[in-house]
């Protein structure tokens, strides 16, 4: 039987007054202008392959940090999609906009480091780890949310080395490290960074997101997906491996995505490959599975 299938890092851009455009760059290209990943396309996509639901992420490069768009989108749907929304943890008023997202619907929180891409930023781990982040932590806690964390190769060690001790100040928080928090993958092992990121298994809150953005990357050096996807769940368990396309992010048909993914957890049990296409996620973000 083919497992259930849950994309939990699905990103959403509707070219629509309603939600205007506010990206941090000053433009948005013309890609996302004509041809954007709406709600009701990603539905339709996950219909044609077989998916029963899908976490809409923001997309902060288009709308800054206002998330209406996926709340929005997650409340017309809420049998097929969650809601996962970026903030600045630094913001003097990060604790209330928890709250405000909640309240609309949220069920998830993503932070990354504000002004940050892959190229580079500023150092540090106040953007998730300093005290105002610490309530933003301390109001996901309060409200049952999981929180997300999108970490770059740049700021990756002093990101995982910084995580363990917010992860322990709260153990009932859920945390998932986007696109398996950039360790490098697609270099032969050890991978540069997987050491840090080995250090945080035996926190059992910590989960691990894989997405198309790795899966990439691999297959371009060389590699096999399904070799780091039992990698990965030898190391932290099935129930805290989760997959995600990252689609408008990355590029490539949304099919193609869909069948790597399938293909990443040919080596696991029935159980395990399960757990990662799907169970993982709809444990995380209240998902219904057939």
């Amino acid at each position: 039987m083919t497992p259930a299938l849950i994309d939990a890092h699905a990103h959403l851009v509707t070219n629509d007054p309603a939600y205007p455009f506010n990206p941090p760059g000053g433009s948005v290209g013309d890609a996302v202008r004509d041809d954007p990943m709406t709600a009701e396309r990603l539905l339709a996509a996950m219909r044609d392959h077989e998916l029963s639901g899908a976490v809409a992420v923001q997309r902060a490069h288009v709308f800054g940090y206002d998330n209406s768009y996926v709340v929005d989108s997650a409340a017309r749907h809420p049998d097929r999609l969650a809601a996962m929304c970026v903030l600045d943890a630094q913001a003097p008023d990060a604790a209330r906009t928890v709250r405000h997202w909640a309240e609309r619907g949220a069920a998830a929180v993503r932070l990354t480091s504000p002004g940050g891409n892959q190229h580079g930023g500023t150092p540090g781990t106040e953007w998730f780890a300093g005290e105002r982040a610490r309530e933003v932590w301390r109001q996901a806690s309060e409200l049952g949310l999981s929180m997300c964390l999108h970490i770059y190769r740049w700021n990756r060690d002093e990101s995982l080395r910084a995580l363990a001790a917010v992860a322990r100040e709260f153990p009932d928080t859920p945390v998932v490290l986007d696109h398996i928090a950039s360790v490098e993958t697609d270099r032969p092992e050890p991978y540069p960074g997987a050491g840090e990121l080995l250090a945080l298994a035996d926190l059992p809150q910590v989960h691990v997101k894989v997405t198309t953005l790795n899966f990439a990357r691999i297959i371009a050096a060389g590699g096999t997906p399904s070799v780091v996807v039992e990698w990965l769940v030898s190391r932290f368990g099935a129930e805290r491996v989760l997959w995600g396309s990252d689609v408008t992010q990355t590029a490539g048909a949304y099919a193609d995505m869909v069948g790597i993914a399938r293909e990443s957890v040919s080596g696991l049990s029935a159980r395990d490959a399960a757990l990662v296409l799907g169970g993982t996620a709809a444990s995380l973000y209240r998902i219904a599975t057939p």
